[in-house]
This record gives structure tokens, C-alpha cells and sequence, in this order.
């Protein structure tokens, strides 16, 4: 490609490539600085530059992936093998508090009225319609709301106490 047909072709993309690298690094004077810098490695790789159908286009690109470039080496990656671990560490400590969950939530229940604690497993735990606890507690529709009401109630007066 020659010099010529280089500026005619690249360098109206200015304008753009400014924007584009704007965007993707948030700073106008790094921004203005990889423009540059993209258009001396295109001027570099001005042959096969010419070989591309869409030079503009292979330009917009080579400028962004300088971007990303110079965005990782803000912020490098952590490698894969750590964030395994600390995922195992998370599991870990998520799984412990749900245990610990469950055995306060336990304790609770078994202070609650046997009416209420029965509400509660067959709405949360067996899941059951409001129409299956009605039979299973043989209670109307309004006693059923007002146990399950009052048992909820209980459990988190108590949780706060506990």
C-alpha cells in the first residue's frame, strides 16, 4: 500500500478510532495515544495491509484488540486455578451457613405449638396446597392462614431472641 492510498484510506477513520478507543478506555489522552500507536503498527504491516478487503474495517480492529491489550495490562487476570479455589472456599462457607441455618431454624421449630410446627412442614417442607392442609389438619381455609400466620410470626420473634 502506498503512502498515498494509506492516508486516503486510514486516515479519515481517525475521528472513529478516536471514539472507539474513548469507549473502550475511558481516557481521552490514552485514548489519542493508541490511535497513534495503531497507526504505526498499520503503517508497519502496510503490505499486507493491502492485501484486506476492508482495511478499514481490519484497522478499527487492530485498534481495538490494542485496547484490550493495554486494558489487561491494568488489570491482569487472575489465573484459573485460583478462582477454583477460592469458588471452593465460597461452596465451602456457603454450605456451613446453610447447615447452621438449618439447625437454628430446627431448634425453633421445636419450640413452636405442635399445630404450628405441623402447619409449617406440611406448607414448606412436604409443600402441600392450602386445600391438602385443610384435610391433613382438618382446619378451615382462615384457621389454616392464621396457624401458618402465627407459627411465622413465632419463628421470628424468636429468631431475634436467639
Amino acid at each position: 500500500m502506498t503512502q498515498r492510498r494509506f492516508l486516503d484510506t486510514l486516515l479519515p477513520l481517525q475521528p472513529t478510532m478516536r471514539m472507539v478507543a474513548e469507549r473502550l478506555l475511558g481516557d481521552k489522552e490514552e485514548a489519542a495515544d493508541a490511535v497513534q500507536e495503531t497507526y504505526a503498527r498499520l503503517w508497519e504491516q502496510r503490505r499486507k495491509l493491502a492485501r484486506h478487503v476492508a482495511p478499514e474495517a481490519f484497522a478499527v480492529q487492530t485498534l481495538k484488540n490494542h485496547c484490550i491489550d493495554l486494558l489487561r495490562q491494568r488489570h491482569p487476570t487472575e489465573p484459573l486455578d485460583s478462582l477454583a479455589e477460592t469458588s471452593d472456599d465460597d461452596a465451602r462457607r456457603e454450605a456451613e451457613l446453610l447447615e447452621e441455618r438449618a439447625a437454628t431454624l430446627d431448634r425453633l421449630m421445636e419450640r413452636l405449638p405442635e399445630v404450628q410446627r405441623r402447619a409449617i412442614h406440611l406448607k414448606y417442607i412436604q409443600q402441600l396446597s392450602h386445600e391438602e392442609m385443610q384435610r391433613e389438619l382438618n382446619m378451615s381455609s382462615a384457621n389454616v392462614y392464621t396457624t401458618l400466620s402465627r407459627a411465622i410470626s413465632t419463628l421470628k420473634k424468636l429468631n431475634t431472641k436467639h
